[in-house]
């Protein structure tokens, strides 16, 4: 079978193909958005123990990461309607502007409100960023060229996973962590540059009105009442507010199935079918690295004496591994990919168990090698799972396809740090624990995690069901 653009649909398409012509200025122009938002994430992972070292605030931790996360599943749910209303070129620099804006403000923070108010903004931009970059993957390339643009995306990322933690411990470990936001503002106002310089910007007739604002809203609501339980002072209040949580997300994706202009594709909570199962799969997973991810510079730097910067570096293990697999199976066929998604899972899985147990006395190879294996994992099943989204899609909402993955990835990660938060207090973490303390809460954080990682195991079963379905069949 081929493609409109005569391309067999199960063979992988030349590399060179996606660097010459029209689609080569957009695999430039989606790749550096991607740097930013990488390099972006993998600085503030770095930093953070510096940042409440200097202006306190442990309690406010998570939210550094699950605000950034709201702000992200915002501006990657909206951006679509908003480039329809005003056109792609003003959309995708207004993103890196704002992101810019983002970084400024921290980098000027005078408390870790301050930080979290404007990794909020930062987000926003990113997840609008990002999620074009995806929904321009989906309706511009050709399925057997897809893998191989997603598997440049995952090498943008071991680009962040370098550079990131390079640039985090150069300011942190002398205490400049202000500095590393002014450089990244820096990278954010040049990809703003030549987003408004090389991105078409045709507008398709929409208009703000077309925006979700109460869907968008409840999601919002639901992750900032999920990162409120880490401050609650009584584990009913944090019990109530999480359960409040995840039955407003519920209300929000039940309103949206049943909108004339959905969000997301019809189906997509649909575990049972091939596009809701991928879909779960990816939130799931989302879920698990989270958690690998939220504490891990914290714990190193305090149980085991690890500078910032050698921190940042066995955190970025996990996505240069990340890369090196999806790099490497960039060339899988399509009906390969259910099994690549299962062995990423698995691996998923044994990382979790095998930090769990290694958190506490190391030694710090194998966390650092568990960190590998998680993004070993990460990079098998990525970009088959998203491919396994847009062709279970139908035709008339692949983009939305592509858009959406972006959204529902970031969900999961606000989940995904919002809970870890939530566990995390629930198990006593202050301010002022002691390291038998963190012990306790780390064990706990890693201990649930291990459940969220057997539920994505169990969620691939009906990729497998639906495997040999043909494409656009949800």
């Amino acid at each position: 079978m081929t493609d409109a653009q005569g391309h067999a649909e199960d063979e992988p398409g030349r590399w060179r193909e996606i660097f010459i012509g029209r689609l080569g200025v957009y695999t430039l122009i989606l790749n550096l958005g991607m740097a930013v938002f990488a390099i972006n994430h993998f600085v503030v992972s770095t930093i953070m123990p510096t940042v409440v070292a200097d202006i306190g605030g442990l309690d406010f931790y998570t939210w550094a990461f699950s605000l950034f996360a709201v702000g992200s599943i915002i501006g990657a749910a909206s951006a679509g309607p908003i480039s329809d209303a005003y056109g792609m070129r003003r959309v995708y620099a207004g993103a890196g502007l704002l992101m810019g804006l983002g970084l400024a403000g921290n980098a000027m923070a005078w408390d870790m409100q301050s930080v979290v108010a404007f990794r909020l903004v930062q987000g926003v931009g990113g997840g609008a960023v990002a999620s074009l970059a995806y929904g321009l993957v989906a309706v511009l390339y050709p399925h057997n060229l897809r893998s191989r643009v997603l598997a440049i995306v995952s090498g943008i990322w071991g680009f962040g996973t370098l550079s990131g933690p390079a640039v985090g411990g150069f300011f942190a470990e002398p205490g400049l962590w202000r500095g590393s936001f002014w450089t990244m503002m820096g990278f954010a106002l040049a990809f703003a540059v030549l987003a408004w310089r090389y991105v078409d910007g045709e507008k398709k007739g929409g208009k703000l009105s077309d925006l979700p604002f109460w869907r968008l809203s409840m999601l919002a609501l639901s992750v900032l009442l999920m990162s409120a339980t880490s401050l609650a002072d009584r584990d009913a209040w944090r019990i109530g507010l999480f359960v409040l949580a995840v039955i407003i997300a519920g209300v929000a994706f039940h309103r949206d199935a049943r909108s004339v202009r959905n969000m997301f594709p019809r189906g997509i909570t649909a575990i049972m079918s091939q596009l809701g199962a991928s879909y779960w799969v990816l939130f799931l997973v989302s879920i698990v690295i989270t958690a690998h991810n939220t504490y891990t510079t914290y714990y190193l730097q305090l149980l085991h004496g690890v500078a910032p910067l050698t921190a940042g570096y066995i955190l970025a293990a996990q996505s240069m591994m990340w890369t090196v697999s999806a790099l490497g199976l960039s060339g899988a066929k399509r009906d390969q990919e259910p099994y690549l998604i299962a062995a990423g899972l698995l691996c998923m899985l044994v990382a979790s168990v095998g930090i769990a147990l290694s958190l506490e006395h190391g030694p710090v190879a194998i966390i650092a090698g568990c960190l590998g294996l998680s993004g070993f994992g990460m990079g098998l099943l990525n970009i088959p799972a998203m491919q396994r989204v847009i062709t279970a899609a139908a035709e008339a909402d692949k983009q939305l396809a592509g858009i959406s993955v972006q959204t529902v990835r970031n969900i999961g990660i606000s989940f995904g740090a919002a809970l870890t938060g939530m566990v995390a207090a629930m198990a006593g973490l202050t301010d002022n624990s002691s390291v038998a303390e963190v012990v306790h809460a780390m064990h706990w954080v890693y201990g649930v995690n291990i459940g969220f990682a057997l539920l994505s195991f169990l969620a691939v079963i009906p990729v497998f069901i639906h495997r040999h379905d043909p494409p656009g069949s949800t």
